[in-house]
Formats: C-alpha cells, structure tokens, sequence
C-alpha cells in the first residue's frame, strides 16, 4: 500500500509538476503587483501555454552558437571610477534601478534556483545568474508598449563580463555581451555589445537599434549617477 502511495505521488509531481520543495512557479506571482499591462498579458500568456516552473522559460541564445548569423550594434561607456567599485554597484544595484528611465521599466524579475519572486518595488534584489527580467518598452510616448524577456546567462568576476540573453519567444533573438576593463586607476571603460535578430529586417535595421541606444544609454547613466551620489 505505501509503495503504491509513493508511485502514485511521483506520478503526479511529474505530470503536473508540483514543487514539492515549496519553491514558487508562475502560479504564484501576484498580477496585481505587476505595474505594467504587457509585463502582465506576457505572463499570463506564459501560464496558457502551460509554463508551470521558471526553468521552462529559455534563453535565445547559448555559448557557442554561431554569433555571426546575428546583426551586431556595440556601444562604448566610460564611467569615472576604478573597475572594481563600478563592477560591484552593476551587480548589487536593484535591477528596477538599473532598468528605469523614460521608455524602459522593470515590471518583474524571476529567479530560476532557487525559484523566487521579486517585484518592481522589493529593495533586495541585485543582479545574479538565471534571473529572468520583464520588462516595459514604451514606445511614442506611451502609445505603444512592447514585453522585453531576458536572462541574465553570465557572470564572470575574472574575465568581468556580463552576458544577458533575450528569451526565447521574445520579439528579438540574441544575447547583449558587457565587458568591464580598467582604463586607469579611477576609470572604467565597459564596451556593450549586442547581437540580435528577428522576423522582420525593419525592425533589425532601423527600430532596433534606435532604441537600443536609448535603452543602453539609460542603463549606464543611472549607474553614472549611482556613483556620484555614493562619492558626494
């Protein structure tokens, strides 16, 4: 009787998938603390499709795929601090921080292991390997707003570079490349490089990086202004 118990409950936690570990999965997130309608309709679009736990959202793009069928745009930073001090506040800073400006904001983030939840406004969340962000575009002031999915796939503390991959299903492929190298002993040059592609050769040729610009160009200055405001 109890090892019929035992195989009838393994059953059931392989064809529904039931966290017996307590961790959370898309059930769990609350809409109505999600600020932003399209972050909102993207997740509820998840569970229809029958995404149940966070590792079943994939990135596009993985190490040793073939970057030369992407198109490439690459951006250079320079920030008024020694390398480590800028390292250590891109990855601590809340990511609702980081991803916050006049066309972009941060809606949700998710963390694949252990799973966890973190809305716009929780103050504990930094910057870690298999997170999954969500985030608004907003587009003519407003008019139109698009779902933007990545995940962050790399961290490395000797090479200092980040790497994030937008998911798959996103309207753009591909991954955006950060590295971090010192230019002297009180600056820090970051070269951010991304390498993307879609369905349409419009939106790869002139939307993209057009916005991609502004969207980078934000990113990097509420870093800037993090720094001052720690060295006043």
């Amino acid at each position: 009787m109890k090892i019929t118990l035992k195989f009838g409950l393994l059953i059931i936690f392989i064809h529904f998938q039931i966290p017996l570990d307590g961790q959370c999965t898309f059930n769990d997130i609350k809409l109505e603390q999600i600020e932003q309608k399209t972050v909102r309709k993207y997740v509820e679009r998840q569970i229809e499709e029958g995404k149940h736990q966070f590792h079943e959202i994939q990135p596009s793009w993985t190490k040793g795929d073939d970057l030369s069928l992407y198109n490439k745009n690459e951006m250079t930073v320079f920030l008024n601090a020694n390398l480590q001090d800028v390292w250590q506040i891109y990855l601590s800073t809340n990511p609702s921080k980081l991803w916050s400006n006049r066309i972009i904001s941060n809606g949700l983030m998710l963390q694949k292991s252990p799973a966890k939840i973190f809305y716009s406004d929780d103050s504990s969340a930094y910057t870690n390997t298999g997170q999954v962000y969500f985030l608004n575009l907003k587009l003519l002031s407003g008019f139109y707003n698009i779902p933007v999915v990545f995940e962050i796939i790399t961290i490395d503390t000797l090479e200092k570079i980040i790497e994030f991959s937008y998911v798959k299903g996103n309207q753009s492929l591909g991954v955006q490349h950060l590295k971090f190298i010192s230019d002297d002993d009180n600056s820090t040059k970051i070269i951010h490089t991304s390498y993307f592609k879609s369905d349409s050769n419009f939106r790869d040729k002139w939307l993209y990086p057009f916005f991609h610009k502004k969207i980078t160009k934000g990113f990097h200055e509420n870093i800037r202004r993090l720094l001052i405001s720690e060295t006043r």
